[in-house]
C-alpha cells in the first residue's frame, strides 16, 4: 500500500541520488525550487487571478471603435502592451474569420484555442511552423497576416544580430505570404529596439 512513508523514503531516495550524481549545488537548487520557488510562484498566481477578477473593466478606442482592454494571468498583460494589442487584434481575426490568416509569432496561442497557421522560429507547439520569417514561403498565400510584439525581436534578439532583419521579414511577409488585396497588421512596443524605432521614425 502506498502510504505518506513510502511517498517521503521514494523523495529521501531522489534526492540522495541527485547528491550523488549531479553534486550539492543541483540538490541545493532544485530543493529551493521545490519548497520555496514553487509555493510563492503558486501564490503569485492566485493572487493575479483575483486582480484580474476584481479589475474594473476598461475600455480604449481604436479607429472609432470602443474595445476591451485584455487582461490575462499570463505575462500579466495589464501591465503591458498586451492590453491593447490583443483586442486589436483580435478584431481583425474576427473580421477574417472564414479566410486564410497567419500569425507570425506564437503570441495567441497562449490566450485562445488557435484555429490559424503560426509561424515562430524558436517556440514549440502543436501547429507552429517553426521556420525563420524571413525565408518563409508558403504554398498558399494568405489574406491576413498578424503579428503581436514579435517583430522588435527580429535580428537583435538572435545570435547573429541584422538591423536590416525586420525591413526584410515585412518584405518577406508581403511579397511571399499575402495575397493581393490582403491586410498585414503588425503591433510591437516602441523603446525596445533602437533599430526598429529609427526604421519606424524615419519612415523606412
Amino acid at each position: 500500500m502506498y502510504t505518506p512513508q513510502t511517498k517521503g523514503k521514494e523523495k529521501f531516495i531522489k534526492a540522495r541520488k541527485i547528491l550523488e550524481e549531479e553534486g550539492v549545488k543541483s540538490l541545493f537548487v532544485k530543493l529551493f525550487l521545490f519548497f520555496i520557488y514553487s509555493p510563492i510562484r503558486n501564490i503569485l498566481l492566485f493572487f493575479s487571478s483575483v486582480v484580474i477578477f476584481f479589475k474594473p473593466k476598461g475600455f480604449f478606442s481604436f479607429q472609432g471603435k470602443r474595445l476591451p482592454y485584455f487582461y490575462n494571468r499570463y505575462n500579466t498583460t495589464w501591465k503591458n502592451e498586451r492590453v491593447i494589442e490583443v483586442p486589436i487584434i483580435i478584431e481583425y481575426l474576427k473580421k477574417f474569420s472564414s479566410k486564410r490568416i497567419l500569425e507570425f509569432g506564437a503570441v495567441l496561442t497562449h490566450y485562445y484555442p488557435i484555429r490559424w497557421d503560426v509561424i515562430d522560429k524558436y517556440e514549440r507547439g502543436k501547429s507552429i511552423i517553426n521556420e525563420d520569417v524571413i525565408n518563409f514561403k508558403p504554398i498558399n498565400k494568405y489574406d491576413l497576416i498578424v503579428s503581436i510584439s514579435t517583430l522588435e525581436h527580429v535580428g537583435f534578439d538572435e545570435k547573429i544580430q541584422d538591423p536590416l532583419k525586420i525591413s526584410k521579414s515585412i518584405k518577406n511577409l508581403k511579397e511571399n505570404c499575402l495575397n493581393n488585396g490582403g491586410k498585414g497588421v503588425i503591433t510591437m512596443p516602441i523603446g525596445y529596439n533602437p533599430n526598429m524605432d529609427e526604421f519606424l521614425f524615419s519612415n523606412k
